[in-house]
């Protein structure tokens, strides 16, 4: 129990906290502060959920620090804390680069689409990788991302919900544990901002095109890299992808129709 409250419903409600601070307090009409809450929120909670699965030297491993008395073995894999770690970084500045310039945010969006792609294709390897898999990689996360820019906000934190969750069973199927409640943690916390989007002061965002479609798809799309690479027989390695893919493209379709039936 001390377990599973540590790295499922500890990083849920402090991502929980930080997105129902945007969407409930006095500056839930601040579209720049929602986007950047929520967004940091999906980042923060996938972080914790990391840190505490595993440990915080394991993070540090991945980056140019010496941890003392560290003789632990470099494991590849431990790169989506880092992936987290940008991203949490990432997700304020973005969005406040968005609110900075409206006419170009759909250009800014774009190019951090790709930027965030093209970073995870390059610089995150998993073992079998190659030049091949690599462009796989950029190509599912700019795919998720896209796809969740397409949708509106509870939408999309819906379709990344469904897809963490399908992951997580994957996971577990393939004897990945730690990758499950990692996945289950952004799972919760993504379907609990989007009930909180539901709540009736809550403002109404018409899309989640930005730092949210963002750090969505590119955590989607690192999972799903991660988890192919060691996915045993049991799963398909290519059913990491159609879940990273497949469900915000399926949100997005949905989105759109609801959107064009409403419209007189």
């Amino acid at each position: 129990m001390s377990y599973l409250l540590s790295v499922v419903l500890l990083p849920m409600l402090v991502g929980s906290a930080i997105a129902c601070a945007a969407l409930l307090g006095p500056l839930r009409h601040r579209a720049a502060i929602i986007e950047c809450c929520v967004a940091y929120a999906l980042a923060i909670a996938f972080l914790i959920s990391f840190v505490h699965e595993v440990d915080l030297t394991a993070l540090l491993r991945q980056l140019p620090v010496e941890a003392k008395d560290d003789d632990g073995p470099f494991e590849r894999w431990h790169r989506l804390g880092l992936v987290a770690l940008v991203l949490a970084f990432a997700s304020p500045i973005l969005a406040l680069l968005t609110a900075a310039a409206p006419a170009r945010r759909r250009t800014i969006v774009t190019a951090a689409t790709l930027l965030a792609a093209c970073g995870v294709g390059a610089l995150v390897s998993f073992p079998g990788a190659s030049n091949g898999g690599r462009a796989l990689v950029a190509a599912v996360c700019a795919l998720a991302s896209g796809a969740m820019a397409m949708c509106g906000l509870r939408t999309a934190l819906c379709a990344l919900a469904v897809s963490c969750t399908g992951m997580a069973g994957c996971a577990l199927m393939t004897g990945f544990p730690s990758l499950a409640v990692m996945c289950v943690a952004v799972a919760g916390t993504a379907g609990t901002i989007a009930l909180l989007g539901c709540v009736p002061r809550s403002p109404r965002m018409p899309s989640a095109a930005g730092a949210i479609s963002v750090v969505a798809g590119t955590l989607a799309g690192t999972a799903a890299a991660c988890g192919s690479a060691y996915a045993s027989g049991e799963v398909p390695s290519w059913s990491w992808n159609v879940l990273a893919v497949a469900v915000p493209l399926a949100g997005a379709l949905l989105f759109t129709r609801i959107t064009s039936f409403k419209q007189p």
